[in-house]
């Protein structure tokens, strides 16, 4: 007779080492993490010192663009790091904290460093090509000056852009919402095979293993499981939801978007058309061979 097993669900501080990432790569204490956050909020100001002087010269311009990509940089590595360790173990309260320093962070020096877009809003693309000439190295950030002149028709006064920024966590509370209870509050039945071994659930067990197993009982129990849970928190969820419409149609409308739709296709560069048109080669030339492929399955 095969003897049933039950797989445990290790919590993180039962993984093995060498199954975790190696956050040394970044910082190699929580410590060293906590001094280079509260450093790169007081290194706002080596940026800020540049506000209302951006159109002066060419020199300005780089010099400014230099440091706020080398600032960015290090803003990057400390979110990095307070975001890995929250997708390691969501439901550890220092990890959350950790979480809610870094939002609380960016939304303040979002705020703070609104005023480098509004600024070179204000520049007109002639400017631009002049101050480029001058400086070749301003090349480099081409693109990106390219990019944020495309938005000038859908900015607002830089004292309202500045405060958006400042609600950035705010904005963001939905997802957040979402992420956190789907990977820390959330407990999944446990399923089990044909053998009857028992197997544990999660999220993260379901979207990264279960879901895509070719064993089908295994799957198909695997979704039931996942399905069944959420649609205890469907209620939450669907206010969540609805926030997150809601924002979005606001914002869109504030920035005088035709549609929500176009707000979120204009940083992807695409039109309204070529989405469309994308939409409707799905729908007439694929879809067909997908409701054959269904039939046979």
């Amino acid at each position: 007779m095969t003897a049933i097993t039950q797989a445990k669900r290790w919590n993180r501080s039962e993984v093995p080492e060498e199954q975790t990432w190696n956050l040394n790569d970044l910082f190699t204490s929580d410590q060293e993490w906590e001094d280079e956050l509260a450093a790169v909020q007081a290194d706002v100001d080596q940026i800020t010192d540049y506000k209302g002087k951006l159109g002066t010269d060419a020199d300005t311009l780089l010099n400014c663009l230099v440091k706020l990509e080398n600032y960015e940089k290090r803003l990057i590595k400390a979110a990095t790091y307070a975001s890995l360790k929250a997708s390691a173990d969501g439901a550890d309260p220092k990890n959350q904290g950790d979480s809610a320093k870094v939002s609380a962070a960016l939304a303040n020096i979002g705020a703070k460093l609104s005023f480098v877009e509004s600024e070179l809003l204000t520049l007109s693309n002639e400017t631009i090509q002049q101050f480029s000439q001058e400086k070749p190295s301003l090349q480099t950030y081409q693109k990106m000056l390219e990019d944020v002149l495309e938005k000038k028709p859908y900015t607002l006064s830089p004292e309202i852009e500045e405060t958006l920024a400042a609600l950035s966590e705010v904005h963001d509370a939905p997802y957040m919402i979402y992420q956190r209870s789907k990977s820390s509050d959330m407990d999944f039945p446990s399923i089990q095979d044909e053998e009857g071994n028992e197997h544990p659930m999660s999220a993260a067990l379901y979207e990264d293993r279960f879901e895509i197993t070719a064993n089908t009982d295994l799957r198909r129990k695997a979704y039931d499981s996942f399905i069944s849970t959420l649609d205890h928190y469907k209620n939450t969820y669907a206010a969540a939801y609805a926030t997150e419409v809601t924002k979005q149609v606001t914002i869109s409308r504030l920035r005088s978007y035709d549609s929500v739709t176009d707000m979120l296709l204009q940083s992807q560069q695409v039109t309204t058309e070529m989405y469309h048109n994308q939409l409707n080669i799905i729908q007439k030339e694929l879809a067909p061979h997908m409701r054959k492929f269904a039939k046979l399955k």
